[in-house]
């Protein structure tokens, strides 16, 4: 692979407004190599490409195919890439809401581009062996810095998409590198495993337990490859749940390379006309529950064949400015089929705040009718009344005498009792009792056994570099197990490798 310091820094934006072009597809000219630009717009090139006078293509559903020559790249700065966007030509289509007339092809409406393109998923994606070498990361998001970043390079092979891309043993994954990149800060809380709201949880949503590691997640997400599969919610399963689920609406026609693409808007059925049919990473299925939650997404689809291009899918609660899950993916052609370009799932998250106040221990002085609270920050002293405090044994109250405190090596909330309360209700030790505070503060006026939680975002991504049709598993190459975490996966070697590189993200992403 090519060396961290030997790389352009690169970044693609919209002519007119400046605004990242997000997931641009970046091909090296006259190769079948490329990249896919982030979130951001940003990718970073290997510097031996300008060397050798190469020069790239890029594209993206909405704007004109770009040519640039990379001698005009500097390897000390940002180099922005303005590209134009394809603006439909009016005459050639009518667009009401819904319907679309397409000169002499007559009216279509959004629902039934979708059904086709539902139907068309059979014929327009690879029933064959193929495989993909793609860029492989998967991190954490906290005020705009990225956390626990795992990066990769992978040869994806699959049977075709007339198998499980799961169970099926010959879809299966090559390592050719894995690291953690200590180059970004490490969190070891925002990698916990889940635990019902203890120290990790997704709010209003449950991942159940069938196994795999965050690639496989990421993969099991994708609703095109697994179309005949439940999925997230509220797509479940393309044919039978997606158009029951959802209203579209046909907002124009875009372009791809000058290929005319259906852009269509999608949004939520109201609760009692939807179905439930969960399966993986997803709020609750009740017809109550769901009436909290909307949908925001686009779904591209091409004119002729209906291959569907790329889908953007968010799920969010009806007062949250982010996502609870979103999906962005993007399927390209290639001899007339569709291969995978890009795949990008998230899903918010909240773990436990290390500095919430909390109560560490407490333990018994029965001869001085004493509890003791062992605490992790300094107390907020005038909040140390009696009234904030109830010792229970049982559902009995037992009768406190005053509050004090000590504050050195331990920091300990003394709980005095009135005298002989043990010997009386004969407590010997700390399972007799139960503690309960209220309003009781640290310094930074956190409460008492009320932990506080952090809003993280878990992204894992696919950034495909180049696909070979009709490629099967190559004998000798040693495969990761899907259960097992990437890190414990086995490494191959592969001269060829050195075509293909990290697509290392920049140290923050926008504010």
């Amino acid at each position: 692979m090519a060396q961290e310091k030997t790389f352009l820094s690169v970044k693609a934006i919209d002519s007119l407004t400046n605004e990242p072009i997000s997931f641009a597809t970046i091909r090296i000219n006259n190769t079948n190599r490329g990249l896919i630009a982030d979130e951001e717009g940003s990718f970073r090139l290997p510097l031996e490409l300008q060397i050798q006078k190469d020069s790239l293509i890029i594209s993206a559903i909405g704007y004109n195919t770009k040519s640039v020559n990379l001698k005009t790249f500097d390897n000390t700065i940002l180099n922005i890439i303005k590209v134009a966007s394809k603006v439909e030509v009016l005459q050639t289509v009518t667009i009401t809401k819904n319907i679309t007339k397409e000169g002499g092809l007559g009216f279509i409406t959004a629902e039934q581009i979708i059904s086709n393109a539902i139907k068309n998923i059979k014929i327009n994606y690879p029933k064959d062996p193929f495989s993909y070498l793609a860029y492989y990361r998967d991190y954490q998001v906290f005020e705009n810095e990225y956390f626990n970043l795992n990066e990769g390079l992978i040869e994806v092979f699959d049977a075709g998409f007339k198998t499980n891309s799961f169970l099926n043993k010959e879809n299966k994954t090559a390592l050719y590198s894995y690291r953690l990149n200590k180059g970004f800060p490490q969190n070891l809380g925002f990698s916990i495993p889940y635990d019902n709201k203890r120290s990790k949880y997704i709010e209003d949503a449950y991942i159940p337990s069938i196994g795999g590691n965050e690639l496989s997640i990421l993969q099991m997400h994708d609703p095109i490859r697994n179309y005949e599969m439940k999925n997230l919610a509220f797509i479940y399963n393309w044919e039978t749940d997606f158009i029951k689920n959802h209203d579209f609406e046909l907002i124009g026609t875009t372009f791809l390379n000058d290929k005319p693409i259906y852009e269509i808007k999608i949004k939520k059925k109201a609760s009692n006309s939807t179905s439930v049919n969960t399966r993986f990473l997803y709020v609750k299925g009740n017809n109550k529950f769901d009436d909290y939650f909307k949908v925001e997404g686009v779904i591209y689809i091409s004119k002729g064949n209906f291959a569907i291009h790329k889908i953007e899918y968010a799920v969010y609660d009806e007062e949250a400015k982010t996502s609870k899950y979103a999906i962005n993916l993007e399927y390209v052609p290639k001899n007339n089929l569709m291969y995978l370009n890009y795949l990008s799932f998230n899903n918010a998250f909240k773990v436990k705040d290390k500095e919430s106040f909390e109560t560490t221990s407490f333990s018994l002085t029965t001869s001085q009718d004493l509890v003791s609270l062992r605490v992790n920050n300094l107390i907020s002293v005038s909040t140390l009344k009696k009234k904030n405090f109830k010792v229970y044994h049982g559902k009995t109250e037992l009768p406190i005498e005053s509050i004090g405190w000590v504050e050195g090596a331990e920091i300990q909330i003394k709980i005095n009792l009135k005298k002989d309360t043990f010997k009386r209700y004969k407590i010997d030790n700390e399972s007799a009792i139960t503690i309960v505070t209220k309003n009781v503060l640290d310094t930074s006026n956190r409460k008492l056994d009320e932990p506080l939680f952090l809003d993280i975002n878990q992204f894992r991504e696919v950034f495909v570099q180049e696909v070979f049709p009709n490629k099967q598993p190559i004998p000798g190459l040693e495969y990761s197990m899907k259960s097992q975490p990437l890190s414990q996966g086995p490494l191959n070697k592969n001269d060829a490798i050195s075509k293909y590189w990290l697509n290392t993200p920049l140290k923050k992403t926008k504010d």
